[in-house]
């Protein structure tokens, strides 16, 4: 996953602790899956129950995909979007407005999403590495 430093990125910067993405916590928790990138409704069948989904947004055809996610991870919206109401209503974190996840978090990475504070981790390897 490429995390970009605060000069390249705006808003999002990296922390002393290691990278992070910032956007917004729109349904609260946290969660660590692996990620899973999905363009359109075609990509639906690669998500695997407990899979991070990231996309660019999502609308009412989407929202299936809900009930066997961890957490969701968006490029678009707000606490009132779709992808927000949905994941508040399933109970998992929400973290969106992440300019360019598609391009910067890659399938199969392992990351902890906090939608309470906003911010999205890569999950460090090895023994004894949890939630940061």
């Amino acid at each position: 996953m490429e995390f970009t430093s605060a000069a390249k990125a705006g808003t999002e910067s990296m922390d002393p602790s290691g990278a992070v993405l910032h956007g917004i916590g729109a349904s609260p928790g946290v969660a660590c899956g692996t990620a899973r990138t999905v363009h359109s409704l075609d990509q639906f069948s690669a998500v695997m129950p407990g899979d991070v989904l990231v996309c660019r947004t999502t609308d009412p055809a989407w929202t299936p995909l809900f009930g066997m996610v961890a957490a969701v991870i968006t490029e678009t919206g707000g606490v009132l979007s779709h992808a927000a109401i949905v994941a508040r209503e399933h109970g998992i974190p929400a973290v969106l407005g992440i300019r360019d996840a598609l391009t910067r978090i890659s399938t199969g990475t392992t990351l902890t999403v906090d939608g309470t504070h906003g911010t999205v981790h890569e999950k460090p390897a090895g023994p004894g590495a949890g939630p940061r």
